[in-house]
């Protein structure tokens, strides 16, 4: 596990980047608000910097949303990370491999890394999670103190879940840029890998259902 998945998965850390989120902050007005002793909340601060989560400016803390976007793709994609190499197994099946699951894996990493790179770098992409997280620190969608025990991580692995309800609602059509066509092509690709993978519980899940004619 890397520093900044650590940090995305505490608590505290959390707490100081949705705050940070907000506004921007110096330390002893930050610390004030997350219940943190300055020494304290400083050493986090300096972990979180070093890790691409924030930066300072102007003696102030603030997200560092271009450091914290890479971040987010990769974490983001749990699932989606799973399902690429069966994309590719039939074919290296076909061409007589001798370790087609090495392959497979191979070349799933290849182009993983490029969709996260071409994620990371689309400005619609890098709006919408900025967005994200700003409507969820400001607006009333859960209890007062909903926000005191989320992380970091559960906002972000909450991205895969919701893009299976909410791809099939984007717009369809004529889209207003190059970058929303390229963003719409990307998720969609991500949507058709997660609804075709199962893990050996879903695959049980699914010969279970067929068994007593519930799917047709």
């Amino acid at each position: 596990m890397s520093a900044a998945d650590t940090l995305m998965a505490n608590r505290k850390a959390s707490q100081i980047f949705f705050h940070l989120v907000r506004r921007p902050a110096g330390l002893q007005a930050l610390a004030r608000r997350v219940q943190l002793k300055p020494a304290e909340c400083r050493k986090l601060l300096e972990r979180m910097s070093r890790a691409g989560l924030i930066g300072l400016e102007n003696r102030s803390y603030r997200v560092d949303w271009e450091g914290f976007l890479p971040l987010f793709v990769t974490r983001s994609m749990n699932i989606y990370s799973l399902a690429m190499p069966w994309k590719f197994i039939a074919s290296y099946m076909d061409q007589g491999e001798k370790d087609v699951v090495a392959a497979a894996c191979a070349r799933a990493e290849r182009e993983m890394a490029q969709i996260k790179v071409k994620l990371a770098g689309n400005d619609v992409f890098f709006d919408l999670v900025r967005s994200y997280f700003e409507i969820l620190v400001t607006e009333a969608w859960a209890p007062s103190d909903y926000l005191e025990d989320m992380r970091i991580t559960d906002a972000i692995d909450e991205f895969e879940i919701a893009l299976l309800k909410l791809l099939p609602l984007m717009r369809r059509g004529r889209r207003p840029s190059a970058q929303h066509r390229e963003l719409y092509r990307m998720l969609h690709q991500w949507y058709k890998q997660l609804q075709g993978y199962d893990t050996p519980l879903g695959a049980a899940l699914r010969a279970a259902f067929e068994q007593q004619g519930l799917l047709s």
